[in-house]
């Protein structure tokens, strides 16, 4: 019986020592980025770990409390993804409404010129009449 309870905590610890390693892969991956959505991702991997090496605790040392915890846990991290993704969004869409704006006003100034272009043809078109026929006003 104490080489299976031996063997479960070699293997809990070996377990524990992967996670941690996975965690600072996945550290590397929120700072690294490249978009704002991996990072988020990241952040949420890593609450997840650490729910899972929680457990593990939990398992290994016997201590149903931790478990209890682990669910708490859980919990915040959720909602903490969730808070960070509506910031997120918010920040997404007023750059969108930012860059939206401007491509209008673009959009708006070019046809303005536009505009005036064909004004500007069309009294070049009026002047070069009058220059051809000098005894003439534009009304006739």
């Amino acid at each position: 019986m104490s080489g299976v309870i031996s063997a479960q905590n070699v293997l809990l610890t070996g377990i524990m020592f992967l996670y941690a390693g996975l965690v600072v892969l996945v550290l590397i991956r929120a700072v690294s980025g490249p978009r704002i959505a991996d990072r988020l991702m990241a952040i949420n991997m890593i609450g997840t770990i650490g729910i899972f090496l929680m457990a593990v605790t939990a398992v290994k040392l016997d201590e149903e409390y931790l478990l209890d915890i682990c669910i708490i846990y859980a919990m915040i991290s959720f909602l903490s993804v969730v808070i960070l993704t509506k910031v997120y969004m918010g920040v997404h869409l007023e750059n969108e409404m930012k860059r939206q704006k401007q491509e209008r006003m673009r959009r708006e100034s070019e046809e303005a010129n536009g505009v005036k272009d064909k004004e500007e043809d069309e009294l070049d078109r009026l002047l070069r009449s009058l220059e051809e026929h000098p005894g003439t006003t534009a009304g006739n």
